[in-house]
Order: structure tokens, then C-alpha cells, then sequence
């Protein structure tokens, strides 16, 4: 299979080498030419989730008109960066196919507008933490979860081929239970791990954090109990556990200068939630809180 990789960030890096070391035929879309010059000239320095290293070579551009047009578009970047794609998605061609890859909710409006023909989801559960331009580790072994958006039911399947024990791949077929339960269990780690500055274990290391954690968790799922059999607490504190040295996507952000997605995962959870006449008075805080982080760091 052929896919174009939007996007090089730790995500979109993981996957670019998932996907070629197991023989699929991977591009990648960057946005910066230093980034581009350092994966042209070093390839990608990739440490998989046992600590063991490979380099791997891509096709890389920061021109879209360079890459295959007729290859799977794998859409690996943050939200805000959607709007900077649309000159991209009006050039390629209605029968090119999508795999959007963000947190949060906010983009399953954005594909809407699209006119591309298939589109689906995605969702990650495994970590990975950028270590510069061309260079990235596997932080443990999660899955990568597809669910189809718009198009045959049938152009999902095809996805299971690109599952192995390091990479495992899972269909879905409700692409917003999918994107809402990931959400919710962003909107208790990313944010809370950022707020307090630690690494995600320590949310359950500790007796104060665990208990601001339950404490966020039972007033979230006052508004979401349909979600509480798809995301038992429990569920989240094994996450805690399980990526327990990992640093959340958020508070990378945060201490990397860069725009932490505040608005597409906790306030896409906050509207809805007001939706549903619901006032999450405690995520209304943090949000305010992570607004103000936001605001005295570096923005970029």
C-alpha cells in the first residue's frame, strides 16, 4: 500500500516507520525545509518501543505536488493546523482518500466541508515523543484505531493488513464513540499531567493527584455516563500505569514553546458537554488555567 504522511510530528513519524519497515511504501509531507533537509540527508532515526534503533530513508517534501497524489493521505497534524491544509485538500482529487489523525473532536466538523469521498478516522493509543527533526521513539505498544467517516464501510478493511504485534491496528465501527472516548481520556491526562507538571504515572503515584483525577473524572462522566462502560476509571488509571514515564502530548507542548491543544480537546469536550446541559465547572477551570500556561510561554 502506498501512503503519504502529513505531517512531521512524533505521531506521523511513528507511523511513516511502522508502516515502512513492514514493506508499505510511505511519503512524507513536511512543513519545514529544515525538516526536510535533515530527513533527506539522515533519513529517520527511529527507537522502537524495545529500545532498539533503526534509520530509515522517505521521500520527503514540503510540496504536496511532489508526492503521489493517488496515494492514502495520512493527515498526522494538530488541529489548528487543519485550516493551513485547505489549499491541499482542494488540489487533490475527490477520490483521494483520507485518515485524519487528531486528538480531540473539533476536525470531525472541519472533514465535513471536505469534497474528498472517503474519509476516516483515526485514533492512537501508543506513545511517541519527537526527539528533533529526524528522530523519534515508540513508547509503548498501543493500537491504532480506524473507524470509517464517509464512504463504503468496506474501504476499512483493507486497514487490518497493516496490523503486527508492535503495531497493532483495530477497526472501529463508530467513529464518534472512537474520537469522544480518546478525548475524554485527554481531557483527564494531557491536562492534568500539564497542570501539575509530571509524567503521566505520577496522576496515580500520588494519593492528591489520584484523588483530583477521580475527582475530574465523576464530573465529566456526569455528562458522558454512556461513555463510563468505554472508559471505567480504572481504565484511565491503567493508562497512568501503563505509560507511566511517558510525557502527555500537552505538556510536551507546554515545555517545547509550542500551542498546546487546549480549545480541541478540552473545549470540544466542554461544548458538548453545555450541549448536553451539563456545566463541567472543574474542566472549566483547568481549561481557563491551561489558557493562561499558554499565555506565558513561547508560541509557536
Amino acid at each position: 500500500m502506498h501512503f503519504v504522511i502529513v505531517g512531521g510530528g512524533a505521531v506521523g513519524l511513528v507511523i511513516a516507520n511502522s508502516l515502512a519497515q513492514f514493506g508499505h511504501s510511505v511519503e512524507l509531507l513536511v512543513h519545514s525545509e529544515k525538516q526536510r533537509l535533515a530527513i533527506q540527508n539522515e533519513g529517520v532515526t527511529f527507537t522502537n518501543c524495545y529500545g532498539e534503533k533503526s534509520v530509515q530513508k522517505f521521500v520527503v517534501s514540503t510540496n504536496a505536488t511532489d508526492l503521489q497524489q493517488q496515494a492514502i493521505w495520512i493527515i498526522a497534524v494538530k488541529y489548528h493546523h487543519l485550516n493551513e491544509l485547505t489549499p491541499l485538500f482542494n488540489q487533490l482529487s475527490e477520490d483521494t482518500e483520507l485518515l485524519f489523525i487528531q486528538n480531540g473532536i473539533r476536525h470531525i466538523e472541519f472533514a465535513k466541508n471536505l469534497k474528498q469521498n472517503t474519509i476516516l478516522m483515526g485514533s492512537v493509543e501508543f506513545g511517541a515523543e519527537k526527539v528533533d527533526n529526524h528522530s523519534v521513539i515508540h513508547r509503548g505498544i498501543g493500537a491504532l484505531k480506524i473507524a470509517n467517516y464517509r464512504g463504503q464501510q468496506s474501504n476499512v478493511e483493507k486497514y487490518s493488513l497493516l496490523a503486527s504485534n508492535e503495531f497493532p491496528v483495530a477497526l472501529m465501527n463508530d467513529y464518534s464513540k472512537m474520537l469522544l472516548r480518546k478525548a475524554l481520556l485527554n481531557c483527564f491526562v494531557n491536562t492534568l499531567t500539564t497542570i501539575l507538571r509530571v509524567k503521566n504515572g505520577a496522576l496515580i503515584e500520588y494519593p492528591s493527584s489520584e484523588k483530583i483525577l477521580h475527582q475530574l473524572y465523576q464530573e465529566v462522566m456526569t455528562a458522558f455516563p454512556e461513555q463510563k462502560s468505554e472508559l471505567s476509571f480504572e481504565d484511565v488509571a491503567n493508562v497512568c500505569k501503563n505509560t507511566a514515564q511517558n510525557t502527555s502530548s500537552m505538556f510536551a507542548d507546554y515545555l517545547n514553546g509550542r500551542i498546546m491543544e487546549i480549545d480541541t480537546i478540552l473545549g470540544g469536550i466542554i461544548d458538548l458537554a453545555q450541549e448536553r446541559g451539563y456545566a463541567v465547572h472543574m474542566l472549566s477551570t483547568c481549561y481557563s488555567l491551561l489558557q493562561a500556561m499558554q499565555e506565558g510561554g513561547v508560541r509557536n
